[in-house]
């Protein structure tokens, strides 16, 4: 009897990815992140407060035609197909046992798994680090300038899915920096990426520059050994734990047989480091390093080339990797009746409960710009919004206007667990404990812009009391005694990202007008008495009454504490 032999034919491998991932993108429920990003796609633009716009272009293939999830994720599921695809190529077209091997290496990369059908700036990302690197060889063996146009295109693709694409770029390149500048075709390619990229930059400019201010700035916490002890773990789970071992042989054994398998084994080697290093200035995120994926299939898999006796083990460990995934992909997908534990993302629950309670009302969330896309999505497209506050980070709901329509109007205020009210009632999503209260004639107050009339000296201590004098301005009128009033809050900001802030009363205003700046408040600036010395930023915001400030409202003016003893 002949023994069956199983042809694997890459056609096919490719629409077994596709449909396995069109499945599970309609099954499985939906991270905050990805409904924030269908935000995103609801209004186009060249940039947004936390990421390019690759993210919200692909879910927009998608959302107007194809339902829920599925709609959300479609055109992350074709980016992902497309990666896979790409990777093939690079990995020059390998067919019978040695597209055995290189399958089982792509399908058990958790990163490649993962972001094959969950609509994150990441997907997008692996796809165009793909079609650079694809394009960087091609140059490199042949430097012409309709390569380099082409290569051009690619790095524009990473800048537009993620800004650390340029990191991509920066490390992959460096170890044949000498012949690149020589190459006119490798200046096309930086002036073509960059101009393509421009776009974007002119909307940064405009919006001042928020993406880079906040990734940018105020990151610099105090070490902690389980910063560095966390990376370290994640890089062995994102990378699949079962091959880490023939990770390191192909490093250790192996060697570069060209100036590209040297840009490769330059471009892991540094993204690694550099990433290690920013533990020392706070905890790291898993998925950052998750272009790794593309270099370290291509290096593995030469190099099993090279040293045919890894093969047996690579395959068995890979297939090992595979089933774990299948299996975690299954919880993800099976009904939460059917789970001994919580289902992960289980968000539709609590915002049918939260829908019911609502009614006609907008939602307006405290802090949470998850929690009020989730809502809207789930809710089928009830209004859901959310504001910030001194004690949460600003979002692209910061940026955008909508929430005017919201002005006068009665909405169901989920707040956060330590918000100071009375009349309210508890709600709890999956994970958090929150406060639910109806609040008529709601006041948008984030459109209210403050500024301080006058001069306050540079440097103070505690105890020191200031005149001051405060300037109000908002295109529209905001009245400060609705049903929730609004206060008034001096803030220091330190630059470790700790805040102080306390109330200045009494106002001089009932009502901002809109028009001209009027007086809002004329009164001493009682500097606290704990406040610890150094360079802090002064601010001033309102609040609702029971909340922090709101972000944003004046300029920060450096200010500098000294000690009190002097």
């Amino acid at each position: 009897m002949q023994p069956i032999r199983i042809t694997l034919r890459p056609l096919y491998l490719l629409i077994t990815w596709l449909l396995v991932n069109l499945l599970q993108a309609a099954c499985t429920p939906l991270d905050p992140d990805e409904t924030y990003y269908w935000m995103y796609a609801g209004q186009l633009a060249w940039g947004y407060f936390d990421h390019p716009p690759a993210v919200a272009v692909l879910i927009s293939l998608g959302k107007d035609w194809l339902p829920g999830a599925l709609g959300l994720r479609f055109g992350h599921v074709l980016a992902g197909t497309a990666t896979v695809a790409a990777l093939y190529y690079l990995l020059d077209r390998p067919r019978n046992g040695e597209l055995l091997l290189a399958a089982g290496l792509i399908a058990a990369q958790p990163m490649l798994q993962v972001y094959g059908f969950i609509a994150t700036p990441d997907g997008p990302l692996l796809l165009f680090a793909t079609l650079y690197l694809l394009m960087y060889r091609r140059f490199l063996r042949t430097p012409t300038l309709t390569n380099g146009l082409i290569w051009g295109l690619t790095m524009a693709g990473l800048l537009y899915s993620k800004y650390h694409g340029i990191m991509l770029i920066l490390f992959s390149v460096l170890p044949n920096l000498g012949f690149l500048l020589r190459q006119s075709g490798a200046w096309l390619a930086a002036a073509s990426g960059a101009a393509l990229f421009a776009p974007h930059l002119y909307w940064q400019y405009l919006h001042d520059f928020p993406s880079f201010r906040y990734h940018l700035s105020g990151r610099d916490d105090p070490y902690r050994l389980s910063f560095t002890l966390q990376y370290l773990v994640n890089q062995l789970l994102i990378f699949s734990p079962l091959l880490v071992y023939h990770y390191f042989l192909t490093f250790r054994r192996d060697r570069a047989r060209d100036p590209f398998e040297r840009g490769c084994r330059w471009l892991v080697g540094a993204f690694l480091l550099f990433f290690l290093y920013t533990t020392t200035k706070g905890s790291t995120e898993a998925q950052w390093t998750a272009l790794l994926s593309i270099p370290l299939v291509y290096l593995t898999y030469h190099a099993a080339l090279r040293f045919p006796d890894w093969q047996p083990a690579i395959n068995k460990l890979a297939l090992a990797t595979i089933c774990l995934l299948v299996v975690a992909r299954l919880l993800l997908v099976l009904p939460r009746d059917w789970l001994p534990f919580e289902k992960p993302f289980d968000h539709a629950p609590w915002v049918e409960r939260l829908a019911e309670i609502a009614g006609d009302r907008p939602v307006v969330v405290e802090n949470s710009y998850r929690l009020a896309s989730l809502y809207q999505f789930y809710s089928g497209g009830k209004p859901g919004w959310t504001f910030t506050n001194v004690e949460y980070r600003p979002s692209q709901y910061d940026l955008w206007q909508n929430d005017t329509a919201f002005q006068d109007r009665t909405v169901l205020l989920l707040g956060q667990a330590n918000w100071h009210t009375s009349d309210s009632r508890p709600f709890a999503t999956q994970k958090r404990r929150m406060q639910l209260k109806v609040v008529p004639d709601f006041q948008v107050a984030k459109t209210v812009r403050i500024a301080v009339a006058g001069t306050l000296p540079p440097t103070v201590a505690p105890g020191d009391v200031l005149d001051l004098r405060l300037t109000a301005v908002a295109p529209d009128p905001v009245d400060l005694q609705s049903a929730l009033p609004l206060d008034l809050f001096a803030i220091l900001q330190f630059p470790g990202g700790e805040q102080v802030f306390w109330k200045l009363e009494p106002l001089e205003l009932k009502e901002i007008s809109g028009g001209g700046a009027r007086v809002l408040y004329a009164g001493p600036l009682r500097i606290p008495m704990d406040v610890p010395p150094g360079k802090v930023y002064l601010e001033f915001g309102l609040g609702y009454r029971g909340m922090p400030p709101l972000r944003g409202q004046s300029e920060s003016l450096p200010w500098e504490i000294r000690s009190g003893a002097q």
